[in-house]
């Protein structure tokens, strides 16, 4: 959490020293109409755009990893003192919460305190 905060503050002074400094180089030389070559503030522009993109690429990879690792198929076992043998689900993993579980069927199943949780990921 405290670095999407650092990095949106980080993006936000980025962008305002390069409009601070792309409004005193406008208020201080004359417009030309003829272009003399690249622009002094290339490189900070190159930087910025560089910077968005590799932003761009971890937050892409970031969520896709999020997306396969969540829908990894688990079989849990359910072990309850009640009952003399265990019972058998396979869940995804974004669907196993701390007291709760969504099976791929959609059941919904509830842990009570006395149960015991087995969880094996199934290999592909």
């Amino acid at each position: 959490m405290v670095t999407k905060v650092l990095l949106t503050l980080l993006v936000i002074v980025v962008a305002y020293l390069y409009l601070k400094r792309r409004v005193a180089t406008t208020k201080s030389r004359p417009r030309v109409t003829e272009s003399k070559g690249p622009s002094a503030d290339m490189p900070v522009r190159a930087i910025a755009i560089l910077f968005l993109l590799v932003s761009f690429t971890f937050t892409v990879g970031f969520f896709v990893y999020r997306w396969i690792d969540g829908n990894q198929l688990l079989r849990v076992t359910l072990i309850s003192p009640q009952s003399s043998e265990p019972v058998y689900y396979q869940v995804h993993k974004s669907e196993l919460q701390e007291r709760t579980f969504t099976t791929t069927d959609g059941q919904i199943i509830r842990i009570g305190a006395q149960d015991r949780l087995r969880i094996e990921a199934i290999p592909d």
